[in-house]
């Protein structure tokens, strides 16, 4: 490779592309001089160059393979080595190239305690690797969502391993992720990851030592629920009800504890670890009505059938809690959801009782 060229002490990429654009500028007026650099390092590529192959031209006349091994090296220079690695580390880890993967980790071993502070990068690389940006819960999309052998590699390189990292398992449902970090042996001794990996026998030890935490057993029932463990979401949702007999008299006075489980399968009732099963599991049967288009709702409370408004309107009355000030956030969604579906009677069946309310309060 001819190098005619050197880089300054701290170059500027900036002047690198405006090289670049202007070889190619001049190439395409005809210029000889120009024409002669390109052949000088690309004799076969069909002439004008485009931009891409003109600063791969720049990057040999500085005696550098590509244009990516010029940037590094300007990056370097300017004390960005680390952020340059990142942002590569990003791009390689979207294509899952394990093998370029080794390669920069080998150049830049400080990623592997790389933290970044961007949502999906709060768990390092390996947070960028598992983090899905949808629903991950059968193989098809996690494979459209994750990059397991990323995962793999930089698990295997020392790569540090943050709690918000096993978190996002959770949240994603990534169940080859979840079922890796167990092999492992990264993932916290705890109730909820052992309800996500269906450790039946383990939940059950779990619950006979130290089950007595209403907040966290609800939270393991909705995550094996998410999960679809149905056997441990029942021996979970029994121990709830040993600890907040309330929600048996709900359960057991509405549809049962199966059915209650199945619901919760098929919905994923957000809020229960704060707000608790039951209420959870109406918020969900509210929404649900505001925004089903077949002029029906099967609702847990309404087991015939009642249509849409109604359902609703026997819900807010059922439940009054569904009106008070602590849900104001959960009333806007639904005046959200009601707007966005045209439908204003609802609308109207949620705020007319809860002004009532407010007058009777005066």
């Amino acid at each position: 490779m001819t190098v005619s060229k050197s880089l300054p002490v701290r170059p500027s990429l900036e002047s690198l592309r405006k090289q670049a654009k202007k070889l190619a500028r001049d190439i395409a007026a005809g210029d000889a001089g120009a024409i002669a650099r390109a052949r000088a390092h690309l004799p076969n590529v069909d002439l004008p160059l485009t931009q891409r192959n003109a600063q791969l031209v720049i990057a040999r006349e500085y005696g550098y393979a590509g244009w990516q091994d010029l940037t590094a090296e300007v990056s370097k220079r300017l004390g960005k080595g680390l952020e340059w690695a990142v942002a590569q580390a990003r791009r390689i880890i979207h294509d899952n190239d394990v093998e370029r993967l080794k390669q920069l980790l080998a150049e830049y071993p400080a990623l592997l305690s790389w933290q970044g502070h961007d949502f999906d990068s709060k768990g390092g690389l390996i947070g960028i690797a598992t983090g899905a940006y949808g629903d991950a819960g059968d193989p098809e999309r996690e494979r459209w969502f994750t990059r397991a052998a990323s995962a793999e590699l930089l698990i295997d390189a020392g790569a540090v391993v943050t709690a918000s990292a096993c978190e996002g398992l959770l949240e994603s449902r990534a169940r080859g992720l979840l079922q890796l970090f167990q092999h492992k042996g990264l993932l916290p001794r705890t109730l909820k990851f052992f309800a996500a990996l269906g450790d039946l026998d383990t939940v059950r030890t779990v619950l006979d030592e130290s089950g007595d935490d209403l907040a966290a057993v609800t939270e393991a029932l909705t995550i094996a629920c998410g999960f679809e463990h149905e056997a441990v979401a029942s021996l979970l949702l029994d121990r709830a009800i040993a600890l907040d007999p309330e929600l048996g008299t709900h359960v057991d006075g509405s549809v049962g504890r199966p059915a209650f489980i199945q619901y919760f399968i098929d919905s994923r009732p957000g809020h229960a670890t704060e707000v608790g099963a039951w209420k959870a599991f109406v918020m969900e049967q509210v929404s649900r009505a505001v925004c089903s288009w077949s002029g029906h709702v099967t609702s847990v409370t309404s087991p015939s059938g009642d249509s849409d408004l109604t359902a609703f309107v026997r819900l807010l009355q059922r439940e009054p809690w569904l009106l008070g000030e602590a849900l104001v956030e959960f009333q806007a969604d639904i005046i959200g959801r009601a707007t966005l579906n045209d439908r204003g009677e609802f609308i109207t069946a949620l705020l007319e009782p809860r002004a009532a309310r407010s007058r009777e309060s005066r």
